[in-house]
């Protein structure tokens, strides 16, 4: 076997260890399994193509990051390019505001989290969303535990700002 098929199997081998994980942390933020199914496909490409070198980050961190960042592009493009709603005869009056009160509210996260710098927002969705320690964020983005502590706390207040005055709006 040679090096590039070696070094191709160990990154699929890689990235078939962290698959759910990546679908996971796009349907969180888009909240459709066929977007989150997108965003996975447009995930494995990149990181066929440009997984890190020598190891800089780790390959969750990375695909975490490059995940997050796919997921809010797609929120913004389909923002900027309004959706029909089903009819009323598929979904009800109800169902309808139900379903524009998510997108809304899905699209003010994603805006909110696409005001955070990258590493910022990926900090923030590996302790919000993963529940992981510190410690763990730390070692996945190859950082001291401070400056995570750092870049989740100016997440969060970013983030709360960006909400409160979202909602005053």
């Amino acid at each position: 076997m040679t090096t590039t098929s070696t070094s191709t199997a160990d990154a699929n081998a890689a990235f078939d260890q962290h698959r759910e994980e990546v679908y996971a942390w796009a349907y969180r933020i888009l909240g459709r399994h066929h977007d989150a199914l997108d965003v996975v496909q447009d995930v494995c490409l990149r990181w066929l193509r440009n997984r890190p070198a020598g190891g800089a980050d780790s390959p969750r961190g990375w695909l975490r990051r490059v995940t997050m960042n796919r997921a809010v592009d797609l929120i913004r493009s389909r923002k900027s390019a309004p959706r029909a709603l089903s009819s009323a005869s598929e979904l009800s009056a109800r169902a309808q505001g139900d379903a524009l009160e998510t997108m809304e509210l899905r699209a003010t996260i994603a805006a909110a989290l696409d005001r955070l710098s990258e590493m910022q927002r990926s900090v923030l969705i590996a302790k919000v969303y993963d529940g992981l320690t510190f410690a763990e964020i730390a070692a996945d983005h190859q950082l001291a535990v401070p400056t995570v502590k750092t870049h989740y706390l100016r997440a969060v207040s970013a983030t709360r700002d960006r909400l409160r005055a979202e909602s005053r709006l």
